[in-house]
C-alpha cells in the first residue's frame, strides 16, 4: 500500500471535503485534470482507504446521543474476540487500545438516552470486561456525525444475541440491534 498522496490527490480530497457528491467530471474541472486520471485517482484514494467518502443520517439532526466507555479487557484472548466482535456492533463508531486500567476506548451511539444507556450496560455483561468509565456526551453540537442506517429487513446482530429475548428491548428500553429484523427503526414512525 502506497499511503503517500500528491497534490492532485490533496485537490481531491478538498473538493471531496466541499462536495462529497461532486461527478467525476465536476471533480475533474475543479482539480484540472481529466476524467481517466481522476477515477484511477479516487479508484486508488478509496481502494487503499486513505479517502473515506460515506453517507449516512446525521446524528444531531435526528437528536441521536453518544458517550464514551473505557473498558478493561482482562487477557488478551477476550481482546481479540470482543475487538472482533465491536468491529461489526452498528452502535460502535470509533474503536481505540489505550494504555492504563481502560485498555479499551468505545465510541458509541443511541437513538435516545435509554438506548445509550442501554448499550453501555450491555458492555457489563460481556465476560472479563469491565466498564471502568462512561462519559455521556449527549447531542454533538459541532461537526457532521453520520449514523449508517440499514435495511428493514436485516438479518442477525453481529454480537449473534436475539434482541427479542432482552427485558431492554421487551420494556421498550433499546430499539434493537440496528442491522436485526427486530430493529425498531424510530426513523419509520
Amino acid at each position: 500500500m502506497n499511503d503517500n498522496i500528491d497534490d492532485l490527490d490533496l485537490k481531491l480530497v478538498l473538493q471531496l471535503q466541499e462536495d462529497g457528491r461532486a461527478t467525476i467530471t465536476e471533480l475533474a474541472e475543479k482539480v484540472g485534470s481529466s476524467r481517466p486520471t481522476v477515477t484511477n485517482r479516487l479508484k486508488r484514494l478509496m481502494d487503499e482507504e486513505l479517502v473515506i467518502v460515506t453517507g449516512g443520517v446525521n446524528m444531531a439532526k435526528f437528536g441521536y446521543k453518544m458517550a464514551c466507555i473505557g473498558l478493561e479487557v482482562k487477557n488478551s484472548e477476550t481482546r481479540m474476540d470482543f475487538e472482533r466482535c465491536l468491529t461489526h456492533c452498528p452502535r460502535v463508531t470509533n474503536m481505540f487500545r489505550t494504555t492504563g486500567k481502560a485498555n479499551l476506548h468505545l465510541a458509541l451511539w443511541g437513538e435516545d438516552d435509554k438506548a445509550l444507556h442501554s448499550t453501555v450496560e450491555a458492555m457489563r455483561d460481556a465476560e472479563n470486561v469491565d466498564v471502568v468509565y462512561a462519559y455521556y456526551l449527549g447531542t454533538p453540537i459541532h461537526g457532521y456525525m453520520p449514523v449508517k442506517v440499514y435495511a428493514k429487513d436485516g438479518g442477525a446482530p453481529p454480537c449473534e444475541k436475539n434482541c427479542t429475548d432482552c427485558s431492554k428491548y421487551e420494556n421498550l428500553w433499546c430499539p434493537g440491534c440496528p442491522v436485526s429484523s427486530c430493529y425498531r427503526n424510530p426513523l419509520l414512525k
